[in-house]
């Protein structure tokens, strides 16, 4: 009998320190990334965006993380979607114009709506455990597959472009980010794992993203201009009648004055 209590005892107080890890693991990972919160009052016009894109991808708003880095960048965490955070660099915040943050934040809010960022979260907390021991580029880049595949940074870019209404700014975005991360300092142990929005691990794969997404841009205006000028057709046929079409006469009414002529 004490031998089950015991064991029952010590079960009760794993299966609570598990969903305390569970609740307080991306805590850990943002603590170890040394970001810290973003409050409305430093970045009204952010938050104000964030809240509106959330909105559209019909997801609780997650709260908003700066961390110091000389790269423009973003990544997301959480469990689930109610205790999401999004955490963006400090570059990112200084250097891109609101469109561009648009972009970046659509692509994250997409990662959280869709789920990804469960196991982007435990990925990143097993990167920051083994910190510098993964030295080796295969090892890195293995990691930060691991953690976000690059189908399902496809799905988040196609998930965003809707938010969006268009393809075009991320696309835009992503080709700006790999510029800027080709003069950039070296590859640090602090990014191993993290699912940033444009990793500069994945040289390749940012291009097939970049590829992809400037062809449904090339859709989207195409199929523009294909209802631009279906509507022009419409409005101009209402004035200028079809080659050969013929016209239906005009039923014309007598006035008072001409029926009472005609009928004394």
């Amino acid at each position: 009998m004490w031998a089950l209590s015991t064991l029952a005892l010590f079960t009760a107080s794993l299966l609570g320190l598990a969903r305390w890890l569970y609740t307080r693991i991306d805590s850990f990972v943002v603590r170890r990334q040394g970001a810290r919160r973003l409050h409305f009052e430093e970045a009204p016009r952010l938050h104000t965006l964030v809240a509106h894109l959330s909105i559209a991808a019909r997801i609780p708003s997650p709260r908003l993380y700066v961390v110091r880095r000389s790269q423009p960048n973003a990544f997301s965490l959480g469990m689930g979607p109610h205790s999401a955070r999004i955490i963006l660099t400090s570059a990112a915040l200084d250097g891109l114009d609101e469109a561009e943050l648009r972009a970046m934040v659509a692509h994250e809010l997409a990662h959280i709506a869709r789920g990804h960022t469960r196991r982007a979260t435990l990925v990143a907390t097993l990167a920051v455990l083994t910190r510098g021991a993964l030295r080796s580029h295969e090892g890195r880049v293995w990691l930060h597959r691991m953690g976000t595949p690059p189908e399902r940074d496809f799905a988040a870019d196609r998930a965003a472009a809707r938010l969006l209404g268009e393809a075009r700014g991320l696309a835009t975005l992503l080709t700006r980010l790999k510029e800027r991360a080709s003069g950039s300092a070296p590859f640090s142990d602090a990014e191993a794992g993290t699912p940033f929005t444009a990793p500069r691990l994945e040289g390749r794969s940012l291009d097939a993203r970049i590829h992809r997404l400037q062809r449904m841009a090339a859709e989207e205006e195409a199929r523009g201009t294909q209802a631009s000028l279906r509507r022009s057709v419409h409005r101009r046929s209402r004035f200028y009648p079809r080659p050969g079409a013929t016209r239906r006469p005009r039923s014309v009414v007598p006035s008072q004055a001409h029926a009472r002529l005609a009928h004394p």
